[in-house]
């Protein structure tokens, strides 16, 4: 039988002072509130969805778009049930509210009871590392052989100092008395005439003598070129080189190859036509070997 706010069927008799007057948990909202009326109390769990499907305040009166937020997903009401529940005080005996109290109440209390266990967990594990680290400790002390466990113990041992021995007064008085020998002048030992040492003359290296450069080396020539050349014979501006193999001069040319026709012009400062054309005899190759007489024009180096 739905309820409302008119006159109420009555109940069995009671004693007096036992009547206990359920109008106020049943008026709804549009009711006005007296003093005697102090109004119903709506659900603190129900919720209304707003425009942009968030859920905000719930309305005084009952309206499609309200919500049950005690847990879970937010429930669809129907109007008739916000009517009777959601929107009066006998929302304190839905299950839903209870049940949405309690867990409201839980997750309070869980970071407390998570911050005192971590609180007494930080403090147990502090001390247990702590121990663990002493006992390491003395463990590698026993085993290295280090102080206070382990080690030379003679070495940590303060050692005794010897008592010193003072002389008596006798032993004093008896060294003090005993004659000391005074030693003999022995006779002076005097070295005879020693030889003056005649100073030897000091060897002057002797320069090597260079190749003065004569009237007849061409101009800009250098002596350490021309000792590698001898005049053509019945030829001016002409002038005969030997090839030189590599190696160790002066049998060789100081590289780690052999001479090359372009090489040997080229440290004569000479040019290479010329030479091919006072040397016939290499038929218009370039190929040189060591040993070989080759005419060049007057160097310019």
């Amino acid at each position: 039988m739905p309820f409302s706010s008119g006159p109420r069927p009555a109940g069995p008799a009671a004693a007096p002072g036992d009547q206990i007057d359920l109008g106020p948990r049943f008026r709804p909202w549009s009711e006005p509130t007296t003093a005697t009326n102090p109004g119903p109390i709506r659900c603190q769990f129900l919720k209304a969805v707003g425009p942009d499907g968030k859920l905000i305040d719930a309305q005084n009166s009952a309206v499609p778009a309200h919500r049950c937020a005690a847990f879970g997903d937010p429930l669809p009401l129907s109007l008739r049930q916000q009517e009777l529940v959601c929107l009066q005080r006998v929302h304190v005996s839905c299950p839903r509210y209870a049940r949405g109290t309690v867990l409201a109440n839980e997750t309070v209390a869980a970071p407390r009871a998570t911050q005192q266990r971590w609180g007494r967990f930080s403090l147990m594990s502090i001390v247990g590392i702590g121990l663990v680290i002493l006992a390491v400790g003395t463990l590698l002390s026993g085993l290295l052989g280090l102080p206070p466990f382990g080690g030379n113990k003679a070495a940590v041992l303060p050692t005794a100092s010897a008592p010193a021995v003072s002389a008596s007064a006798s032993q004093v008085a008896l060294a003090t008395a005993s004659p000391s020998v005074a030693p003999t002048a022995s006779p002076a030992i005097t070295a005879g005439p020693t030889a003056a040492a005649t100073p030897t003359p000091a060897a002057t290296a002797t320069p090597k003598p260079t190749a003065a450069p004569t009237a007849t080396w061409p101009a800009g020539a250098t002596a350490s070129r021309m000792s590698l050349l001898t005049a053509c014979t019945g030829a001016a501006n002409c002038w005969v080189y030997t090839v030189r193999g590599p190696g160790a001069a002066p049998a060789g040319n100081g590289s780690g190859v052999a001479d090359t026709l372009a090489g040997v012009s080229t440290w004569f400062g000479v040019n290479i036509s010329t030479v091919r054309q006072m040397n016939p005899w290499l038929n218009g190759s370039d190929t040189i070997h060591p040993g070989d007489k080759l005419k060049i024009p007057n160097p310019t180096r």
